[in-house]
């Protein structure tokens, strides 16, 4: 089973690596540099040995590419590109809304979409799938795992960090659900994609209160 990951940073990388153990796992990328080092077995992600970049590329499970044509033919198509804010503070899908575009170009046949960038409710079902429809109007099946690496983090990674998964259908659901189950030990099926959207936004507004609470507290101190 073919497998695209777009976006080859911390989140993409990472999925990359896991992902290669049971499937064969193109990782597609914008930057040539970066892609022409994971080609030469040299991971640039913290937590992802460049020993498992090479290992999956000599076994034919793994490879890099610049290119949207090399999408074609995938059962599982994963999403992992920055959303980072705009200037208003709102999120900029700019990256997102581009990597959706050149997804629904290269698909041919019915395929898995999921996506991990971080966004608001609605994301999926509004911005991801009537842009993939655009292109590739094959009724695809649509589902939203938001990515959840933390990096640095010595006790938790991608295997013992429970999953949260919601899709468009519950075809899209149990779909995704069976993908990372095959490298995650916990993942939790949600009611919707809204759902799984919503839970990441609350993980990400907990970590930077308490964040912001440490400094303060370490400047009265």
């Amino acid at each position: 089973m073919k497998v695209s990951i777009i976006g080859q940073g911390y989140v993409g990388l990472t999925i990359s690596a896991f992902a290669g153990a049971s499937y064969t796992v193109i990782g597609f990328d914008k930057n040539q540099v970066i892609v022409d080092q994971l080609n030469n077995g040299t991971s640039h992600i913290e937590g992802v040995e460049s020993s498992v970049i090479a290992g999956l590329i000599s076994q034919g499970k793994y490879r890099a590419t610049t290119l949207g044509s090399d999408i074609k033919g995938s059962d599982i198509v994963v999403i992992a590109v920055p959303t980072p804010l705009g200037a208003n503070g709102s999120a900029d899908l700019t990256l997102l809304e581009a990597a959706t575009t050149s997804v629904g170009q290269a698909l041919k046949k019915k395929a898995l979409v999921i996506n991990e960038s971080t966004s608001y409710p609605g994301t999926l079902r509004d911005v991801i799938r009537p842009l993939i429809e655009k292109g590739s109007p094959l009724g695809h099946m649509y589902a939203i795992s938001p990515e959840r690496v933390d990096p640095g983090n010595k006790n938790f990674g991608t295997k013992n960090t429970p999953r949260v998964v919601g899709g468009l259908t519950d075809e899209a659901r149990d779909a995704a659900v069976a993908f990372y189950s095959s490298f995650c030990d916990a993942v939790l099926p949600v009611s919707s994609p809204e759902v799984a959207e919503a839970a990441k936004l609350f993980e990400n507004t907990f970590r930077q209160v308490n964040i912001a609470l440490v400094n303060e507290f370490a400047q009265i101190a």
